[in-house]
């Protein structure tokens, strides 16, 4: 069944309000047995001096089963002269319900100043599945797995970016590689981009399990309260794939405060520029080209804003710069470098300034602008007689002989073959000399062999019919050492290739040859080995690895940040196995 999440404001069941605290609790529509709903509950308190004094306590929910839960808090200025602030507490369950027919939801109660302010209790009726339903049965597999999408930050500037975690839920692990073809669809209000699909470990509680399947960076372009899109994936089964979506989530978007540079450009986050001539070593020539290059570094909004230009000025010529962005996914957001490489040809001989615009940003930290002014390079352009003049008369004659070997064309020497006259007689002399020297050529040979084969036997070690234990292990250490070197070789080469399938298969490979060297069978007793030789830990770490394969192994796709992280793993733990 497709898990819609209702929104934080709808309908609600009761709403107590005394003064200035308001509890309210949502209302429960068509529940079935086994199957989740969403409850949610809002407290808001408002006024300066209220405090809320016992946490939210809940009816008794024994005849339900707690999937998850999550809460949210907001804080809001309604009148900052008056000191008027509204405390927001939303709290969410994902409930299943465990028996049908009418079930007593009881009430809601929180304490705060003293006074206990609770909700009206009301009536929950289950209905039961409806088993023969032919919708209910094109729903089956969606039923095993739901998305829910989560805000790290619900409370943004305009621009400023805001990350959102996609997680999908099952109780069985093997439905998690079932579900590909993640689709977040784009939006006018908002800029979505997706960060990465790399998955997380798989975590478990009270019988669920969930894992982190995407990450997306969302920069608001409006102020106010915005509604995202529910992103929506494909989950694979033996008859057809299911569309599955997740649940829309509400960003409250700040405006950018007043005292706004006019020189600003979208840019929010905290920024640094700095100009570079790349080919510095060499000297700038009047109507030659010379590359500049405009950074911008740090973190913030980057491919949403727009990088200073050069300003125009008759003592040079530029073009289109080509922009390049190179950004990593942090917890807050993205941070990297924005590059525009510009190509300038200098106009005049002397001194020429390349002024750029002014690049000022919105700092969301300290809720202030900056403005990080003029930035600008000189280049000391000279004329071509002016750098020949320059230079040295090792130098001109050097140069002297590059474009005479550029240019001139260089003769190509005749050669005369070598003939062989032909002899009308043989001599016997030379003849009979060369068959002499052959054979005293080939003599030495023997002799030379026959000192060489002594020499072997005299130095070569006497072999003992019977070797220690201890021998016995190093030898087989060396040799187990010697083909991990090659196969963890064969590895980095299938991860560079991007050859996954490949990789795996290696792998299998190594794994069945260490087993092999230790003369273990299977892989409980290769586990039962390495706790009782190499430490509970090893065996540990063993296990995990092991897990962690089997679920990337068959995942609909794979990154080269999780691969790398299976690599590494591999060599620190083999190598703790092989010595």
């Amino acid at each position: 069944m497709k898990q819609k999440i209702a929104y934080i404001l709808f309908l609600f069941s009761a709403i107590f309000s005394y003064g200035q605290v308001t509890l309210a609790v949502s209302e429960v529509k068509n529940p079935r047995v086994n199957q989740r709903f969403n409850l949610t509950v809002i407290l808001e308190i408002s006024g300066e001096n209220m405090e809320q004094e016992t946490p939210l306590r809940m009816p008794d929910l024994s005849k339900f089963e707690i999937v998850g839960s999550a809460s949210d808090q907001n804080t809001i200025v309604l009148d900052a002269k008056k000191g008027d602030v509204l405390n927001q507490m939303v709290y969410q369950w994902v409930l299943t319900p465990k028996e049908s027919g009418k079930i007593k939801f009881g009430s809601v109660l929180v304490t705060v100043n003293g006074k206990i302010y609770k909700t009206e209790p009301f009536e929950i009726n289950v209905k039961d599945n409806e088993k023969k339903s032919s919708v209910a049965e094109n729903l089956s597999t969606n039923n095993d797995v739901f998305l829910n999408l989560e805000l790290k930050d619900k409370v943004v500037y305009k621009n400023e970016p805001a990350v959102a975690v996609l997680r999908a839920y099952s109780k069985d692990y093997s439905n998690f590689r079932k579900v590909n073809n993640i689709n977040f669809s784009q939006q006018k209000n908002a800029s979505i981009k997706p960060i990465n699909f790399t998955k997380s470990e798989i975590e478990t509680n009270s019988g669920m399990a969930s894992q982190v399947i995407g990450t997306f960076m969302i920069f608001p372009n409006e102020s106010g309260d915005i509604e995202i899109n529910s992103v929506s994936a494909l989950v694979s089964n033996a008859s057809k794939p299911n569309k599955i979506s997740s649940n829309r989530v509400r960003l409250s978007v700040k405006k950018l405060p007043a005292g706004m540079p006019p020189n600003f450009q979208n840019a929010v986050g905290k920024f640094d520029v700095a100009i570079n001539h790349t080919n510095s070593n060499e000297i700038p020539e009047v109507e030659k080209p010379v590359n500049i290059t405009i950074r911008v570094s740090g973190s913030g909004n980057f491919g949403t804003f727009h990088l200073p230009q050069i300003i125009n000025s008759p003592d040079y010529i530029f073009f289109t710069p080509q922009i390049s962005i190179k950004t990593v996914p942090q917890r807050d957001g993205l941070s990297g470098d924005m590059v525009a490489d510009y190509v300038v040809i200098p106009k005049k001989s002397g001194p020429i300034s390349i002024n750029f615009e002014n690049f000022s940003f919105f700092n969301p930290e300290e809720k202030q602008y900056v403005d990080l002014g003029p930035k600008s390079i000189v280049l000391n352009v000279k004329t071509p007689a002016e750098i020949a003049d320059a230079k040295s008369t090792i130098e001109r004659v050097n140069d002297y002989t590059n474009i005479v070997l550029e240019t001139v064309n260089t003769p190509v020497l005749q050669t005369h073959n070598l003939k062989v006259k032909n002899i009308d007689k043989i001599n016997w002399k030379i003849v009979f000399g060369n068959l002499g020297l052959m054979v005293a050529v080939f003599s030495l040979f023997l002799v030379l062999k026959k000192k060489t084969d002594k020499r072997k036997i005299k130095t070569e070690p006497i072999i003992r019919s019977s070797a220690s234990i201890a021998e016995t292990e190093e030898i087989i250490r060396k040799k187990l050492s010697h083909q991990f070197d090659e196969n963890i070789e064969y590895l980095k080469k299938l991860k560079e290739n991007k050859d996954f399938e490949t990789f795996f298969a290696a792998y299998q490979e190594l794994n069945i040859e260490t087993k092999n060297f230790f003369s273990v069978g299977n892989e409980s007793e290769f586990r039962k080995y390495l706790e009782q030789n190499k430490g509970a830990q090893i065996a540990e770490q063993y296990r995990a690895l092991s897990e962690k394969i089997q679920i990337e192994k068959f995942a609909p796709f794979h990154t080269e940040e999780h691969i790398d992280s299976i690599l590494e793993a591999i060599i620190s733990l083999y190598s703790d196995i092989v010595k």
